[in-house]
């Protein structure tokens, strides 16, 4: 059984420190290449693997280990009761996903020329976004709309954060 116990002050600040956060605007070059920002460098690691973000709009960077987590996470699921939607969602994620990639010395990382197509269209302007765990990539032009919607969206996505509060509260 487990039980709730709080997290030190220490422990919150390591578990925090590690949280990809942070939106940074680059220009992909001629080739498709991506300037990983040097603040999300270092924890990103030496490996990370590129793949869809979970809703195929946008290109995930993930470190190698969030990664195979993720993956494993899936393939739980899927062994607890077969279900054909993840293992179509899973055949997907898994052909354009790209392991083993790394930054060349300048920093740089070549987005796979599929991926990109797919995810980012002939949009050379990205934002590159600090999502908790992993790392989001997106046409710059596209973000900017989905951050006009959000804004629309914020009294109801506060609501709903009350909601979970007040739920909160109760199990005390």
């Amino acid at each position: 059984m487990r039980t709730n116990v709080p997290l030190s002050d220490e422990q919150i600040l390591e578990k925090q420190r590690k949280r990809f956060r942070g939106t940074y605007n680059h220009s992909l070059d001629g080739k498709g290449r991506l300037v990983i920002p040097l603040a999300f460098r270092q924890e990103l690691g030496e490996r990370f693997v590129i793949a869809p973000e979970f809703d195929f709009k946008s290109i995930a960077i993930y470190p190698e280990m969030v990664f195979m987590r993720l993956c494993e996470h899936y393939e739980r699921l899927n062994r607890k009761k077969k279900n054909a939607q993840l293992m179509n969602y899973m055949q997907w994620f898994n052909s354009m996903s790209y392991t083993d990639q790394e930054c060349d010395a300048q920093g740089r990382v070549l987005l796979p020329a599929k991926l990109r197509s797919m995810m980012l269209g002939e949009e050379k302007d990205v934002d590159i976004m600090g999502n908790d765990d992993h790392l989001r990539v997106a046409a710059t032009i596209n973000n900017m709309a989905n951050f006009e919607l959000f804004k629309d969206n914020l009294n109801a996505t506060w609501a709903a954060i009350d909601e979970l509060e007040d739920g909160e509260d109760e199990k005390e």
